[in-house]
């Protein structure tokens, strides 16, 4: 993917002009990011290259074996999930997690399940029509959106396979094809990840709202980050970095040094942390 610099000014414009309408989601945001020190409370080997986790404090992994496995928040295995016919996984999300969200990017298909990792619905997105999907999640309401790398647009689908909703085309608005790898869905805004760009996000009608550059999240590429009350979050150098979409400030907290860490998730306590030497790290807010 390639984005010339004169695209990059246009992004960065967006960013400029909508940066009223982001301050009036202050008023949303009450309350705040866990701080302070974690202490070690388990830690398991596992062989895992994706970490996400849900507001109930559970850490889900894809390990080597394209298995999805779910531990609980002390590091307790509560169920697996394996499905091979679909090719590799790409990404789990599991905003809800009574609702958990698989995506099979290279086969084009989804599958949603229940909190014990159960099947519930396999949506094979090339009945659509869509065959590049380079991201895919969960809304609010249970639905599915994607981005169609052939057109370019963020579009909505129902339980009936109906697209309900489609956003303007993004290559017509940034002047270039882009290729996020993430979305998201979070208190009634749609977070898009372009690793190389920054943050994009829409209303839940597809109707862009604001920009966020990686310059301003002080990155050169976001791989992924999470959503915690309107604050976007990342982990970087051994700190998780807090970016607040309404003010436009940031600050770093410093998390449990491992030497090797590659992922980080946090919840209300909770901090789950993936290494490269096939640990999964189960800590505990001590203050």
């Amino acid at each position: 993917m390639q984005f010339i610099n004169n695209n990059k000014s246009k992004f960065v414009t967006l960013t400029l002009v909508s940066l009223v309408s982001a301050c009036m989601i202050a008023l949303l945001s009450f309350m705040p990011m866990p701080k302070g020190n974690y202490t070690l409370i388990n830690s398991v080997s596992v062989s895992a290259r994706f970490l996400t986790s849900d507001f109930l404090k559970s850490a889900y992994i894809i390990n080597n074996k394209n298995q999805v496995v779910k531990y609980d928040s002390t590091g307790t295995v509560l169920s697996m999930f394996n499905e091979e016919r679909y090719g590799k996984l790409t990404s789990i999300d599991a905003t809800s997690p009574f609702n958990v969200l698989l995506f099979y990017k290279d086969f084009s298909t989804l599958i949603t399940t229940d909190m014990r990792l159960n099947n519930k619905r396999l949506y094979k997105l090339s009945t659509l029509g869509l065959t590049n999907v380079s991201a895919a999640c969960l809304a609010n309401d249970n639905y599915i959106w994607v981005y169609d790398m052939n057109d370019g647009k963020l579009k909505k689908i129902d339980h009936n396979y109906q697209i309900i909703v489609q956003s303007l085309s993004l290559p017509q608005l940034l002047g270039e094809t882009v290729e996020p790898n993430f979305l998201v869905e979070s208190n009634g805004l749609l977070y898009m990840n372009v690793p190389n760009l920054g943050v994009i996000m829409f209303d839940i009608f597809g109707t862009f709202y604001t920009a966020i550059s990686n310059s301003d999240l002080g990155t050169d590429q976001l791989n992924d980050f999470q959503v915690v009350d309107h604050k976007i979050v990342y982990f970087k150098d051994e700190y998780l970095f807090i970016y607040d979409i309404a003010t436009r400030a940031q600050e770093a907290i410093a998390v449990p040094s491992s030497g090797s860490a590659q992922k980080v998730r946090v919840e209300k306590g909770r901090l789950f942390m993936l290494n490269e030497d096939n640990t999964l790290n189960f800590y505990m807010q001590t203050n």
